[in-house]
């Protein structure tokens, strides 16, 4: 049976309507347990409480949430101090492995409660070498455009504010008359999947399915059938037809999993790189208590293959392993390789990677770092 499609403005309104609102009384103490109230046990509660009226994943992560509560309550009654419950929380929160799940620090600062071992198939060095006089412009923080061997070539290191249809639309608008393009999404972790999406109408012409997302309901909730499917359509005065290359990795994360899941089904777009890293919660984020904040992911995203994107990512159509220790310090082998595809594609140009069997490891430079990077 087909699934109705939904905006994404009143999907987003859907989820804000039920993360502010479907929030259940919390459980009666466990038999034994600290029954005694304390702020801190009021700070467990309300986060317990949201978790269990919103994240729609424990079936999914194999996690017992009224197990979580029963052990680690009484510790959270006996926290001495807000550095301690925090402690608690995090190491409740953490078999849920989820990238979208954090605690904010008065100061503003991130506390994550996972922290996966990826490696990113990025050197900023090898990078900034390989743009060397491709007429690289940039155009936000983390946003450039250049072009390579007759390619236009896009770096998108961000959805966040200010990138946005507008910004987008301009940038293409600039390649329109390229024979091919290339997105190097590998350090994007993420931001506003709507302009994502936004972006990825401008590579078809025809409608599409980009994802399916899932979200927690109660009874009160009628009329909707799970999971909802987020349809694009063609948008802007063209639609660039022409061979796309996307370059991803381990470092490409939520929104960014939500724009190649949608552009990979597209016949023109080849993804080469590694696999996303697995994270497409769409996190709210809520009031703790003594100046703490902290994360509840409100959808579990699947690709329009119907497979979870959470904790597996999407996998590119040519995976290409990271062994930059085989190249000349002047080349970026994902770079090298999106181009001699492109190539092959369109028969224009064909550049070949540089490939030196005995060139020793390269130590990278001390605080490299992307040109930008975001949790």
């Amino acid at each position: 049976m087909p699934r109705t499609g939904y905006s994404l403005a009143a999907l987003a309104a859907l989820a804000a309507t039920l993360a502010a609102s479907c929030v259940r009384s919390p459980l009666p103490s466990p038999p034994g347990s600290v029954t005694h109230a304390t702020p801190y046990v009021a700070q467990f509660d309300s986060v317990w409480t949201r978790f269990d009226s919103v994240y729609p994943s424990f079936a999914y992560k194999r996690v017992d949430w009224r197990a979580q509560r029963a052990r680690y309550r009484p510790r959270a009654a006996g926290a001495r101090s807000q550095d301690e419950l925090v402690a608690v929380l995090l190491e409740m929160l953490s078999p849920l492995r989820d990238r979208h799940v954090w605690l904010v620090d008065p100061r503003g600062q991130v506390v994550p409660s996972y922290k996966p071992g990826t490696v990113l198939n990025f050197d900023p060095a090898r990078w900034s070498a390989a743009l060397h006089g491709a007429a690289l412009v940039t155009r936000s923080a983390g946003v450039h455009e250049a072009m390579l061997g007759g390619y236009g070539y896009l770096f998108l290191g961000t959805w966040k504010a200010p990138v946005d249809g507008e910004l987008l639309d301009a940038m293409l608008l600039r390649l329109r008359d390229t024979q091919g393009l290339i997105i190097d999404l590998r350090t994007n972790a993420g931001g506003s999947d709507a302009a994502a999406l936004t972006f990825a109408s401008r590579f078809t012409r025809k409608p599409f399915t980009a994802s399916y997302v899932e979200i927690r309901t109660d009874p009160r909730v009628t009329g909707v059938e799970m999971p909802l499917a987020r349809t694009i359509a063609p948008r802007g005065p063209f639609q660039y037809t022409r061979p796309v290359v996307l370059i991803t990795g381990r470092g490409g994360l939520s929104a960014t999993e939500t724009f190649v899941a949608a552009m990979r089904t597209l016949p023109q777009v080849t993804v080469i790189g590694d696999t996303t890293g697995g994270a497409s919660g769409n996190p709210a984020t809520f009031s703790l208590g003594n100046g703490w904040q902290f994360t509840v992911p409100r959808w579990l995203e699947f690709g329009p293959d119907r497979q979870p994107i959470e904790g597996r990512g999407v996998a590119p159509h040519l995976a290409i392993a990271w062994t930059p220790a085989r190249y000349v310090r002047e080349r970026d082998p994902l770079i090298d390789a999106a181009v001699g595809l492109l190539g092959e594609r369109t028969g224009v140009y064909r550049m070949a990677p540089a490939i030196t069997s005995d060139a020793p490891p390269r130590t990278p430079e001390p605080g490299a770092s992307p040109p930008h990077r975001q949790r």
